[in-house]
C-alpha cells in the first residue's frame, strides 16, 4: 500500500514509514557517555558486572560496539538507584527480581525497608565515630598534636576490636 504525496514527493509505503519508526536508535560508547554522565570506563565496567548488557550484532563493519537506546534507558536507571544509596551489588539484585518478574509491591517495601535499617545503622556508626573524634579535639584543644590524637584514635579502635 502506497500513500502518493503528489508529484513533488516520493511515493512512499506506509509500511515502510511504521517500520522506519520502529528502527531500534544505535549509539557508540562516547555518545553513550556524553547522554548518561557515566565514563566510557564506568560504561564497560558495568557491563563486565553485567549491569548493562545487549546482543551486540554488529550491522556494518564497524570495529566500534553500537549500543542500543534500552542501555542509556538502563544506565539512567542506574544513575538513580545510586543516588539512593544503594550498591552495585543492590542495584544488580534488584535489576534480577525486576526481570525475573518477582519484584512485586510487597517484597520491594521489604527491600526498601532493609536498606533504611542498613543506612540507620550506618549513621548510628558515624555518629559514634563524630563523637569521639569531638572528645579527642575538645581534650587536646591546648595540646592537638596530631600524633597523639591518631595514637588516641589507634588505641580507641583496638578496644573496640578486642569487645
Amino acid at each position: 500500500m502506497s500513500l502518493n504525496l503528489g508529484s513533488k514527493h516520493k511515493s512512499w509505503s506506509i509500511v515502510h514509514r511504521y517500520q522506519k519508526n520502529l528502527k531500534k536508535i544505535f549509539m557508540q560508547i562516547g555518545e553513550l557517555s556524553r547522554k548518561s554522565g557515566f565514563s566510557r570506563d564506568t560504561i564497560r565496567y558495568y557491563e563486565k558486572l553485567g549491569l548493562i548488557s545487549f546482543d551486540d550484532k554488529r550491522t556494518h563493519t564497524s570495529r566500534y560496539k553500537d549500543y542500543p537506546e534500552e542501555v542509556l534507558k538502563r544506565l539512567l536507571a542506574i544513575k538513580k538507584i545510586k543516588d539512593y544509596g544503594f550498591t552495585l551489588e543492590e542495584t544488580r539484585g534488584l535489576f534480577i527480581l525486576f526481570e525475573e518478574g518477582v519484584l512485586e509491591h510487597d517484597r520491594g517495601v521489604r527491600y526498601l525497608r532493609r536498606k533504611i535499617s542498613l543506612i540507620d545503622k550506618k549513621i548510628s556508626e558515624l555518629q559514634q565515630i563524630r563523637s569521639r573524634l569531638v572528645a579527642i579535639a575538645d581534650e587536646k584543644a591546648g595540646d592537638c598534636s596530631i600524633q597523639r590524637i591518631l595514637l588516641e584514635m589507634s588505641a580507641d579502635k583496638k578496644k573496640a576490636v578486642g569487645k
